[in-house]
This record gives C-alpha cells, sequence and structure tokens, in this order.
C-alpha cells in the first residue's frame, strides 16, 4: 500500500466522494465514473472509477453505503504524441478522523506542455470504454518588477506596476475565457535560527486587516477582462506592510535573506471551470459529486477529466527596495 502524500488529500478526498450515494443516478442501467483532475505541481496523478447501481429490486442502495471503486480496468493518458499507461494502487486516506482504503489508479512523471491536447481512455473489465479530451490552459505573464523604482529629485520613489496575465486560449474553435484562475504575491525569503536558515514564504493578502489598524489596507486582485486580458493590482502600502511583517518586532534585521518575489497564476481549463461553477450553486466546498448537477465531460460515463495548472513568473527585485527594510537580498539562495 502507499500512503498518499498531504498535498494530494484534497484530490483523493474528491474521488473518495466520488463512490458516495450522491452519485446515484435515477435510471435503470449501471453507470460508469471516471474522475481525474490533472495537476502541474506534483509528479504523481491519480484517477479513479466507481459505478452507480441499483439493488436486485431495483431501488436505490441505502444512502450510507459506499460504493466501491472499480479495479482491473485499463487506463491510458495521451499526451504530447506519447501514451502513458496508469496502474491500479491503493491510498489511504483520512478524513475526519476515519481511515479508508481507496481502490484508484496512478501514473507518474506525466507530461503536460501548455496549448497541448491531452486525452485520456480507461476500458472497463467488462469492455466498456470511457474516454474525454481537454486542451491545457496557455498563461502569457507580463514581466513585471517589485517595485518599479525611480529617482526623484530629493531620492529614490517606488510604485506598483501592476503583472498582467492573459489567456490565448482556443476551445470547439472559438476564443474563450472561460477559465477560473487564482492569482497570488508570493516572497520567499530565509530566516536565520537556531544557528541555520530555514526557508519561509509569505503572501502578500487579499485584505489586510489588524484590530489595531483603523483602516484596511488591501489587495486587489481584480480582472480586466478587455481583449483577454487579467490584470492583478495591488498597492505599495500593501506590500510595505507585507515586507515589514516579515520580521515583524526582531530588532535583527539583519537575519533575513530575501530570496525572490513571485506572481503565480493557478488555473482550472474551461472544463473543470464549468463544473466547478455548475457545482458551486449547491455547495461551498469542491468536490465531485454528480447529483444534482451531475454535469460531466466523460463519453460513455459521467465524471469529470480536468487540468488544474500553476503558471508562476518572477519579479525583478529592486535590492534597495529590499535593503530599506534592513534585509539582505540573495537570489542564488532560492
Amino acid at each position: 500500500m502507499k500512503k498518499a502524500p498531504v498535498v494530494l488529500l484534497l484530490l483523493l478526498y474528491l474521488f473518495f466522494e466520488s463512490c458516495n450515494s450522491d452519485f446515484n443516478i435515477d435510471v435503470h442501467q449501471d453507470t460508469y465514473v471516471l474522475n481525474c483532475i490533472l495537476r502541474s505541481d506534483t509528479s504523481i496523478q491519480y484517477a479513479t472509477i466507481s459505478k452507480n447501481y441499483f439493488t436486485e429490486n431495483g431501488a436505490n442502495p441505502p444512502s450510507n453505503k459506499i460504493v466501491p471503486n472499480i479495479k482491473g480496468a485499463t487506463i491510458h493518458i495521451f499526451s504530447n504524441d506519447s501514451v502513458f499507461v496508469m496502474r491500479d494502487t491503493t491510498v489511504e486516506l483520512t478524513e475526519s478522523g476515519n481511515t479508508a482504503q481507496v481502490n484508484c489508479y496512478y501514473v507518474k512523471n506525466l507530461v503536460m506542455k501548455p496549448g497541448k491536447i491531452i486525452s485520456i481512455k480507461a476500458t472497463m473489465p467488462d469492455g466498456q470504454i470511457l474516454k474525454s479530451t481537454i486542451q491545457i490552459p496557455v498563461c502569457v505573464i507580463a514581466p513585471s518588477a517589485f517595485p518599479v523604482s525611480y529617482y526623484t529629485d530629493d531620492g529614490k520613489e517606488y510604485y506598483v506596476k501592476y503583472p498582467s496575465y492573459n489567456w490565448p486560449f482556443i476551445i470547439d474553435n472559438k476564443e474563450t475565457i472561460d477559465i477560473l484562475s487564482l492569482p497570488r504575491f508570493e516572497i520567499d525569503y530565509e530566516k536565520y535560527e537556531g544557528g541555520t536558515y530555514v526557508n519561509k514564504k509569505t503572501f502578500v493578502p487579499l485584505s489586510y486587516y489588524h484590530p489595531s489598524d483603523i483602516n484596511w489596507v488591501r489587495l486587489s486582485l481584480d480582472l480586466d477582462f478587455s481583449l483577454n486580458n487579467y490584470r492583478a493590482y495591488t498597492s505599495l502600502e500593501a506590500i510595505n506592510r507585507t515586507m515589514q511583517e516579515i520580521s515583524g518586532d526582531d530588532p535583527d534585521k539583519g537575519n533575513y535573506i530575501i530570496t525572490r518575489a513571485f506572481f503565480t497564476v493557478t488555473s482550472m481549463d474551461p472544463e473543470l471551470t464549468r463544473y466547478y461553477y455548475a457545482y458551486e450553486v449547491y455547495s461551498n466546498s469542491f468536490t465531485v459529486k454528480l447529483r444534482p448537477t451531475e454535469y460531466s465531460n466523460i463519453q460513455g460515463g459521467k465524471g469529470i477529466f480536468g487540468i488544474y495548472y500553476i503558471y508562476t513568473n518572477s519579479f525583478v527585485v529592486d535590492k534597495d527596495y529590499i535593503h530599506s527594510f534592513g534585509y539582505q537580498y540573495d537570489p542564488s539562495r532560492k
């Protein structure tokens, strides 16, 4: 048995939820359900296959019955002119204090390139075929500085240049912006503690509030839909506050080394975006269930095949700005 990494627990919980009674569909035949969400931030990908079924008298199974996942299927993923075969495995998942063994399929080192078509084909033990094809989103992030500096008559000043990104994305021969995305600013640094430097990171928050403050300091990550361009922007004040809180009340500012600042965009492909929005109408949690929305992009069955992709672009850092807080700056340590 393999133990699932912590970073994949959400994904596995998504698969585990696919086994419960919310997948019962009021039809008079068994229905296979294939769930596979590919992620760019991990070297291992998972898929599950379950089955909706009825009891011998035609009634739904009890609402608390767990439908076991299907084993013995053959799953191929076609990506970048290569074919990857998913293998059977069992992972241990703990949720709300309860531990369960989940039958699933996995593949390592799957190559995923932005803009490429990627397909999945699952052949069931009885010969039935489930398949789906999607395109990996393409994100182009414009270069930016952290922050931008300029000289005035009385010294050096700073301002924020808004990072922008866009999606040259085509689906069904039509351009679309139907992609769910989350932009974030991250600052990586090292702190000297216990005789060594420890890697740490912080994020410029979406909204900034402290009980002792009278006013909010806001970071806005808004979208400009003109020409399919998205723009994330913040205030210099919000970035300054984040930088100050790296060391807080610690007087030894030299014990902190800023290594890099960068901008990331986490995106879902259009199919996964549509699924998420359809299900979000009924629930605040992101788990794959087919009722009440029953949204699916799987031919020959039900389920979801989607892409969760993270794009990263580093800022050009102004070292004088870093030094103004008393910190060191060393990009070679990143």
